[in-house]
């Protein structure tokens, strides 16, 4: 099984993707995470793409970060969660492209959603060069609009569920597993 976890900053899709995949045994694959883990290595690409967009709150190319998940992905054939990938119309095509050479297909994508103000509220000090409150809003701002044809894409394809992220982590795994047993 792939899932696929999008959404704004704040919205929660990590934390439940992270639930899910302890759920159905699947590993999750954090774009952001693989970026920041791959910085912290000194991975070359890694490092010009946390360094050059990551901690401004804009897209990585993917020429930048897919090595980092396709490795990934080829050890887990058997299915794993994408969290934040893929992002832009680069990383879908991308995306659509590996699971064609590798005979594989989505089975749901999720878009899970919260308003602005529900984002700012969330935002806490994580410690982190690229969770600064205008580097988030950057962020939500560049990635809403580059999303837009990924989720039109899954969307035509049926496989998109818009989930609203403002309730409690319960009440967002429960929508997501009511999804899922359908």
């Amino acid at each position: 099984m792939i899932l696929i976890f999008l959404g704004p900053p704040y919205s929660g899709k990590g934390t439940q993707a992270q639930i899910l995949g302890k759920e159905l045994n699947l590993p999750v694959f954090s774009m952001g995470e693989l970026l920041r883990e791959g910085n912290r290595l000194g991975n070359e690409k890694a490092v010009e793409g946390y360094q050059n967009y990551v901690i401004k709150g804009l897209h990585v190319p993917n020429n930048l970060k897919f090595e980092l998940l396709k490795e990934k992905m080829d050890e887990n054939k058997n299915g794993f969660i994408l969290d934040n990938y893929p992002a832009m119309q680069e990383d879908l095509d991308t995306l659509l492209n590996y699971l064609v050479q590798n005979s594989l297909h989505v089975d749901k994508v999720f878009y899970v959603s919260i308003s602005a103000d529900v984002m700012k509220a969330r935002i806490t000090e994580r410690g982190r060069d690229d969770d600064k409150l205008e580097v988030v809003l950057v962020r939500k701002e560049v990635q809403d609009k580059d999303r837009l044809p990924v989720l039109q894409y899954f969307r035509e394809k049926g496989l998109l569920t818009e989930i609203n992220g403002e309730g409690s982590i319960q009440e967002v795994q429960a929508k997501i597993r009511e999804v899922l047993n359908d």
